[in-house]
């Protein structure tokens, strides 16, 4: 059984973060806890005191520039998977075409794997 000197401050501020982020349940928690202590509420409740920010997270709010920016980055990964998605059908056209041109004329034009003999 761990004690709960055991359990470091990372582990603990992961476990209040999850609370936080909705990604576990008090219950959860408690059940995670009960073979610590006696009393896994009141545990629970000191560390979410302890590690739970005062002060919330707020971003900025984007320039005009950043703004610009973003946007024209959304334009180039657009560009960017357009780019992909034509080199998979050329791809499967080359794929295609060689699987018939060997089917018809009956002759081998892909490299065989293997060492020679």
């Amino acid at each position: 059984m761990k004690d709960q000197k055991t359990i470091s401050n990372a582990e603990k501020r992961w476990l209040v973060r999850e609370l936080e982020a909705g990604r576990i349940t008090y219950g959860e928690a408690k059940e995670r806890y009960t073979a610590i202590s006696k009393d896994p509420h009141s545990l629970i409740q000191n560390w979410r005191r302890k590690y739970t920010s005062d002060i919330p997270l707020t971003l900025p709010i984007m320039t005009e520039k950043e703004k610009q920016k973003v946007e024209a980055l959304r334009l180039q990964l657009k560009a960017a998977e357009k780019l992909l998605e034509d080199a998979q059908m050329k791809n499967i056209a080359l794929e295609t075409m060689i699987d018939l041109a060997e089917e018809q004329l009956k002759i081998s034009i892909r490299k065989k794997s293997g060492p020679k003999q």
